[in-house]
């Protein structure tokens, strides 16, 4: 079971919102997406404004704000396994905190309310990855309850 009850520490960042991202963000979103790795590209605002303009039913961004600053977004994707009789787990993915922001809680809120969309999906299980040089990252979800859970394995298709 995640530690995802606490409180964020005391901080300038304390009064910040989790909301759910929409067309109008998606300037701001791609400049933080971009924080995701050191050579990542920054996404196509227009295209991603068109995405969040038409999200299905069974994905979430999610996004920390404060006074029109966005300090960190994640996103959530719901599966229905077939061969589990349709049981329900849901992925996240692009979790990332602006660099400025780190360590203050964001990212704890951010986990806590996609844990609780998760279990309002009727979730089994919350699952995510991560590249195997993001040690901070990887002891923070471990923080969190995350454990090592089977292999990722990926095939590029590029």
């Amino acid at each position: 079971m995640p530690n995802l009850t606490a409180s964020p520490p005391d901080s300038p960042f304390a009064d910040y919102v989790i909301r759910t991202a929409c067309a109008a963000d998606a300037p701001r979103l791609a400049a933080l997406l971009q924080q995701l790795g050191e050579n990542e590209p920054r996404p196509d605002a227009a295209l991603l404004a068109l995405r969040l303009a038409e999200l299905p039913r069974d994905r979430l961004v999610l996004l920390a704000e404060r006074d029109g600053e966005l300090l960190g977004t994640c996103t959530l994707i719901l599966i229905e396994h077939l061969a589990h009789g349709f049981a329900r787990s849901a992925i996240l993915e692009d979790v990332v905190v602006d660099s400025e922001a780190r360590g203050l809680g964001i990212g704890q809120a951010l986990m806590r309310h996609a844990v609780q969309h998760a279990r309002a999906w009727g979730c089994y299980k919350l699952a995510l990855s991560s590249s195997q040089s993001r040690e901070a990252a990887h002891r923070f979800y471990a923080k969190l309850g995350f454990r090592p859970h089977g292999i990722s394995l990926a095939l590029a298709l590029e």
